[in-house]
């Protein structure tokens, strides 16, 4: 096998390792007997302990001594001839072989590319000339002075406008169709968007109506709630109205029918809170005793002429030898209170 040195560029020495335990020197030298010669100088003792590179194509010797280098003497160089260890010029050659490749590689690239240009322009010339000869061609401005040469020519230019107008046509109707595809889905898009849109609004109505249905379900169902409340609360305050009107009723007969001291607390006031002084009165207090429905037969007027008749200072003053002293002056002004606003009551009732 012979490799072609290129261009001298310096030779590349590779860096040296120690040699394989499994060979001594003298094997080495053996086996590179062309190298044998120089191994007195010192170039030829660092190539024999470089590293070897093992092959498995050459047969015999697990490397491979017999490579015969070519080297053009012709020209200046300061190659060796004897110098033929593969460690030092395999990785020039090499290197020197794959800059070819790439060369040849950006050559053909260049190659393509023109071509390609060179294609694409003879083919616009080719259509600009039959767009020509063919506008000529209609206008009838053809001339019968050409000769038989164009006559061929004017053949294939005539077959080439035809081409390229049906070509053109090609691409108008081709163009023609992706439109009328894309009208026809933005057609469709429009009405899926305005069904949607109509499902959408109906949707929206549907859940409206249910929402005020329920909002006036539940409004009606608060304003149950909120009348069953007023009247539990009424009943309530009914039967807290008559039991104070029972227990006021009784505790005037048990006052009557007693002859015991009375004080403060033991008079029945006329309110529906026992009061524990007669600060606690007030006529807003005895006006709404007076006249609660305690006795539905009777008007307003009737009921306080009916309570004066208890409450007039010269009737309350049978009991005022039974009042206790020290109480005696808050009852006098208890009942004070009471009889002012029973007469209030009575004189605004008259009118």
């Amino acid at each position: 096998m012979k490799f072609y040195a290129p261009a001298h560029e310096g030779l590349y020495y590779p860096r040296p390792y120690p040699h394989s335990p499994k060979h001594t020197r003298e094997e080495l030298l053996a086996s590179y007997p062309s190298s044998s010669s120089s191994s007195g100088s010192p170039r030829a003792h660092h190539q024999t302990y470089t590293s070897m590179r093992r092959s498995r194509t050459v047969g015999g010797s697990p490397y491979a001594p017999e490579y015969d280098y070519d080297c053009d003497f012709d020209r200046e160089c300061d190659c060796d001839p004897s110098d033929a260890d593969p460690c030092v010029r395999l990785p020039h050659t090499y290197a020197w072989v794959l800059e070819q490749q790439i060369a040849d590689m950006v050559q053909q690239n260049e190659d393509t590319v023109r071509w390609v240009h060179e294609q694409r322009a003879r083919d616009t010339s080719l259509r600009e000339h039959a767009a020509l000869r063919l506008l000529a061609g209609r206008r009838g401005s053809h001339s019968h002075s050409h000769s038989h040469s164009h006559t061929a020519l004017d053949a294939r230019v005539v077959a080439a406008a035809a081409w390229v107008e049906s070509a053109e046509r090609e691409r108008r109707w081709k163009r023609w169709e992706r439109e009328a595809e894309f009208t026809v889905t933005i057609q469709d898009e429009l009405r899926r968007l305005q069904a949607h849109r109509r499902d959408a609004e109906r949707h929206r109505a549907a859940y409206e109506r249910r929402k005020r249905a329920e909002e006036e379900k539940e409004r009606m169902r608060r304003e149950r709630e909120r009348e069953r409340e007023r009247e539990a609360g009424r009943k309530r305050r009914q039967e807290v109205e008559r039991e104070a009107g029972r227990r006021y009723q009784a505790r005037w007969g048990e006052l009557l029918s007693s002859e015991g001291t009375l004080g403060f607390r033991d008079i029945p006031w006329p309110v529906f809170s026992q009061p524990k002084a007669f600060g606690d009165l007030s006529p807003a207090k005895v006006a709404m005793f007076v006249l609660s429905p305690l006795h539905p037969g009777e008007t307003k007027r009737e009921k306080v002429r009916n309570a004066l008749r208890r409450w007039h200072p010269d009737r309350f003053g049978r009991l005022a030898g039974r009042i206790e002293e020290t109480e005696k002056e808050a009852i006098e002004e208890g009942v004070g209170i009471v009889a002012r606003c029973l007469n209030d009551l009575l004189e605004r009732e008259s009118q």
